[in-house]
């Protein structure tokens, strides 16, 4: 109940102090806003501030106010704390974080003179008794006869020589006890306290000194052309304190640290132009050491950017160092010197040009708009090399160490990333950011991770470390995967200690390597940098792959699911959707059973899982639906694919876009095997085109059809020995000589493009493509008329026999002999003719009602017609394709091209030896 009371009256006065309102002025508001702050304070469900976050953060603003040169406020902020501390306040930390929170600027608006009204004032002792307040309040006291000594001793009858003598002790005894007063010090007057040690000379000699009060005047009117002269170590006393960045009389500090000379002042010994072009020298340099300092005290919240200003305060630090020794030599000199201010200006330049070199890089990188965080890197790597190639090596050491001062800081993030495969959050300095959000593990090498690029497609990092970006690049992702693959562990034991150094004097060593230019030093030490670290994760991640993950498996299961490497289980399984396919059966697109097919097939190859086997049909328009237009064509065959599940760490090798061209190279071996079994499929046990057609007809269809199957069989050929089997094994090997995943991943899709090329599906060859499947499709056509005609003859012997049997029966021939004689004769080529088209419709088991719709609707061409029609596309067709292989070939280059030009030259050659050409 206390503690309700007691919080009801807090939240009273806070609501007061925050609304200036009260119960009396506005009681509906202030009720409100008091319930509300009541109900928020009751239900809050906020940690206790974290005491340890609110130190560091203490310790990071003591460390501030002292690389600020504020020790005084540093050593300020640490004794209260410490008082602070040994008071063990309970609720020191929420108290100390609000402090924080209302900090604003301590450093600049922070002064140590407030302090002092912290301070508890002296208790008041009360009112100071003195004589003369004692005499105010007693005017007997007044009378000095009451101080004086009486002598009852004396028998002197002159009193008055006694009262005379009495009375000076008594002068003498006030004068004392006045002058011993507690409140005399605070009473007397500085000039009290002065001494007279100096004599007018000196002070004359100390106004003399102090040149810049000195005013012409003349009759009271100050002359402002006068100039007023100096002394040469005036002068050199102004410059080294104007180069110290303090304010002085002959020197002007402007806007943007600008210095410039004063001309109302010159030289006893030399002219005023002469002075002022050393003073406008003195002044340049000056700017330039302004500018530096100037800079360095800005505030920047970037590591990289205070990594920079760190360096250029120890360089000033060490300039002024070498200025107070000069001063020094002035002040106190040990020997005789000689006052020079050229002599100055030689001595201080030889310090001041590497600034000099500095504040030109400074501002150059202010005059940009919107620089990046790291371009100061590049603009001090760029006058390293300049400098080496000018041969000045005082530049080139000062510029080349600063630089790897810096740069030291940018690798970092870099380290980071490399060793453990980690991104700082929120930096946007580093060139390579995290994607956000989930991702799936086999996108996880080409989603997860990107390289920062500016809008202008460039890499968001120093010019002189784009080449090594893709390999730092692809190291940080192998320590990522491996990661996932928990093998981390064994790959930070398998790294050594030791880490290449790189500083100036490791990297350049200008007494040893003083002559070879600074980029290739560079990109050599860093090379080596990065591929210390690349080297270790890249090989243990190849090696993963291949051994514990299987992609020498993984590549072995998809060339035989694809490539059809094994002919004879890759047969079992494209015949059975072929005879379904000639049988008019529907299921030949159902998935289920092609994938109990697949399985069941496939299965027993050693280097693929049955389990992870799928087939699948692509969107069924109506024209798939109707068996008997299907079997027409080849291309319907596309609409079947096969699936392998691969693991996620095959897949970032096998990428699902190179899946999708082994699917399309598996589709074209399935449409020429097609054509291939719909020719070769009848056996020529029996030729029924002997009895029922005509030479020519049957030198028409067997030449067709030799010429097509020279073609299918020619086709794939080509295809497995000539193109898929060497590049296999070609990608194969280099696959294991690569050094890295992204190498790897390079070597692929490359084997697949020019596969994808050499296979003639390639978007160059895409009409010659078309072209093939016409011919491919001229095989199911040929064997459609042949079968048409077949029957055509079978029904027309049969319709020739009956008429036969009639015409005998009308012409009675009953004679016995005549009727022995002919009815076994007419019933045995009956038998014959009936076996012989038994044994047809056995060996020629299709449709024999699919043919062309140009020869069902017209009706009036006859089957040689029909064979000679075929024979001239075929014909033209196949030098189509030949002739274009050849021009590609010669139009294009490289590999592609001798492999088309080797095709073209064979379709050539077959079709002028079997000369085709002629009727």
């Amino acid at each position: 109940m206390a503690y309700a009371t007691k919080l009801g009256a807090l939240t009273e006065e806070l609501v007061t102090l925050l609304t200036s309102t009260s119960l009396k002025s506005d009681p509906a508001r202030f009720n409100l806003h008091r319930e509300s702050a009541l109900r928020a304070l009751r239900h809050h469900n906020f940690a206790r501030t974290n005491q340890f976050d609110v130190t560091s953060q203490f310790d990071g603003l003591d460390e501030k106010f002292r690389v600020l040169l504020e020790d005084s406020l540093a050593d300020a902020l640490k004794e209260r704390l410490n008082i602070l501390a040994k008071l063990e306040v309970k609720w020191a930390p929420e108290i100390l974080h609000l402090l924080l929170e209302l900090s604003d600027r301590p450093v600049e608006k922070s002064k140590l003179e407030n302090l002092d009204f912290l301070k508890e004032p002296e208790p008041d002792p009360g009112r100071t008794l003195k004589w003369e307040d004692l005499i105010a309040e007693d005017p007997l006291l007044r009378d000095k006869s009451v101080w004086q000594n009486v002598d009852f001793g004396a028998e002197s009858s002159d009193g008055e020589d006694g009262f005379e003598d009495s009375r000076s002790e008594l002068s003498g005894l006030t004068n004392t006890t006045l002058q011993s007063s507690v409140d005399e010090e605070f009473n007397q007057r500085p000039e009290d306290y002065a001494i007279d040690t100096i004599n007018k000379e000196d002070l004359d000699q100390l106004r003399d000194a102090q040149f810049w009060q000195k005013t012409h005047t003349v009759d009271g009117v100050q002359l402002e052309t006068v100039k007023t002269t100096v002394t040469e170590l005036q002068a050199i006393r102004e410059v080294l304190f104007m180069l110290l960045g303090l304010p002085t009389s002959l020197f002007e500090i402007l806007r943007e640290n600008l210095v410039v000379p004063k001309r109302k002042y010159a030289l006893k010994h030399a002219s005023a132009d002469a002075f002022f072009k050393v003073g406008r020298s003195f002044s340049e340099q000056g700017t330039a050491v302004m500018r530096l300092r100037s800079w360095a005290g800005r505030d920047q919240s970037i590591p990289l950017m205070q990594v920079l200003q760190s360096s250029i305060l120890c360089r000033t630090v060490e300039f002024d160092a070498r200025i107070s020794d000069i001063q020094q030599r002035f002040v106190n000199p040990a020997k005789d010197i000689v006052v020079s201010l050229l002599s100055v200006q030689a001595e201080v330049s030889s310090y001041l040009r590497p600034l000099v070199r500095l504040s030109e890089i400074i501002k150059k990188l202010d005059d940009e708009r919107y620089p990046h965080a790291f371009r100061y890197l590049e603009l001090l790597y760029d006058e390293a090399c300049t400098s080496q190639l000018a041969g000045d090596d005082v530049i080139y050491s000062f510029i080349g160490r600063i630089f790897f001062e810096c740069f030291k800081i940018y690798l970092r993030p870099i380290r980071k990333w490399m060793e453990d495969g980690e991104l700082t959050k929120g930096d946007k300095v580093f060139f390579i950011l995290e994607a956000s959000g989930d991702i799936e593990p086999s996108l996880l090498w080409q989603s997860r991770f990107k390289i920062r690029r500016t809008q202008d497609g460039v890499l968001h990092a120093p010019r002189f470390l784009q080449a090594a970006a893709n390999r730092i690049f692809t190291t940080g992702k192998s320590v990522v995967v491996l990661k996932h693959l928990n093998q981390f562990d064994f790959l930070q034991s398998a790294r050594g200690d030791f880490e290449l150094s790189l500083d100036f004097d490791s990297v350049c060593n200008p007494e040893v390597l003083g002559y070879a230019p600074f980029p290739e030093l560079f990109d050599s030490a860093f090379h080596a940098w990065v591929e210390s670290k690349h080297h270790s994760a890249s090989s243990m991640l190849r090696r993963i792959l291949f051994d514990s993950c299987g992609l020498q498996t993984s590549l072995d299961a998809l060339s035989h699911l694809y490539f059809f490497a094994d002919g004879t289980t890759a047969s079992v399984f494209t015949n059975s959707i072929f005879d379904k396919l000639d049988t008019l059966d529907l299921s030949w697109n159902d998935r289920f059973t092609l994938t109990e097919l697949a399985q069941s097939t496939f299965g027993a190859i050693p280097s693929l899982s049955s389990d992870r086997l799928r087939t699948s049909v692509l969107t069924l328009s109506r024209k798939h639906q109707d068996v008997a237009k299907c079997r027409r064509t080849v291309k319907v065959l596309s609409i079947l694919e096969l699936k392998y599940h691969l693991s996620w760490p095959i897949q970032i090798i096998l990428t699902p876009a190179t899946i999708s061209t082994y699917k399309k190279i598996f589709t074209f071996l399935l449409q020429i095997r097609r054509s291939s079994h719909i020719l070769s499929r009848q056996r020529l046990i029996t030729d029924g085109l002997t009895k029922s057609s005509s030479s020519d007809e049957r030198a028409l269809y067997y030449s067709l059809r030799t010429r097509l199957l020279w073609f299918t069989q020619m086709l794939y050929y080509y295809l497995t020995s000539l193109v898929l089997e060497p590049l296999s094994q070609k990608m194969r090997a280099e696959l294991k000589a690569t050094e890295d995943v992204d190498t790897m991943i390079e070597v692929h899709a490359c084997y697949i493009k020019t596969t994808i090329d050499q296979a003639l599906l390639g978007s160059k060859l895409e009409l010659i493509h078309k072209t093939i499947l016409k011919i491919l499709d001229l095989g199911i056509k040929l064997e459609d008329a042949q079968a048409a005609n077949a029957a055509a003859n079978k029904e027309a012997l049969e319709k020739q026999q009956e008429m036969m049997d009639l015409s005998m029966a009308s012409l009675g021939l009953h004679t016995p002999q005549r009727k022995g004689r002919s009815q076994p004769v007419l019933k045995e080529a009956k038998e014959k003719a009936e076996s012989s088209s038994d044994d047809e419709e056995q060996n020629i088991d299709v449709d024999l009602s699919i043919l062309s719709s140009t020869f069902d609707e017209k009706g009036d061409l006859l089957y040689v017609e029909k064979l000679r029609n075929m024979k001239t596309d075929f014909d033209r067709w196949v030098r189509f394709v030949a002739s274009g292989l050849r021009g590609v070939a010669r139009a294009g280059g490289g590999g592609e091209a001798r492999s088309w030009d080797t095709l073209g030259e064979m379709l050539e050659n077959g079709l002028d030896a079997g000369g085709m050409g002629h009727r």
